[in-house]
């Protein structure tokens, strides 16, 4: 009897130890709204190690798409972001992104407009500090950026 109450004492032990895990791992959702000021709202983001991350980049800005379009692109740690930006300046036709430069990303959304939205989900990486910045031409130099901090 001594025996069955050990096992059942360390099945709950252990079903309840997975419960705080799936709880600490929730889906971590974001919005970032950018400006007609090219900010973004949100500059700073807090996740755990392979958590799943949901970013939703928002436009609430008015000035026409072709003008002043938003997106949400993770880079991969050591990139340097100006150089980053700089070589994608004149590739419209990926979203500003360099070819030779793509291997940097980690996560990126779709660049949208005035009152348009775009959500991206991906795994937080390991441990580290990752930019994300808006890869129009001039955003990324008028301070559009921030950090995803992985714990």
């Amino acid at each position: 009897m001594k025996r069955k109450s050990t096992t059942l004492l360390l099945l709950v032990s252990a079903f309840l130890a997975l419960g705080f895990h799936c709880l600490a791992q929730e889906e971590k959702k974001v919005t970032i709204t950018g400006n007609d000021q090219m900010k973004y709202d949100v500059t700073s983001i807090e996740v755990a190690a392979g958590q799943k991350v949901t970013v939703t980049i928002t436009n609430g800005g008015q000035l026409p798409k072709t003008a002043m379009a938003h997106n949400f692109v993770l880079l991969k740690p050591g990139t340097d972001v100006t150089a980053f930006a700089m070589a994608g300046i004149s590739q419209a036709a990926t979203d500003y992104i360099a070819p030779d430069q793509a291997d940097k990303v980690i996560a990126k959304s779709k660049f949208v407009g005035p009152g348009e939205s775009d959500s991206v989900t991906f795994t937080a990486p390991g441990p580290g500090s990752y930019d994300y910045i808006c890869t129009f031409p001039g955003h990324v130099m008028a301070g559009m950026r921030g950090v995803l901090t992985v714990k």
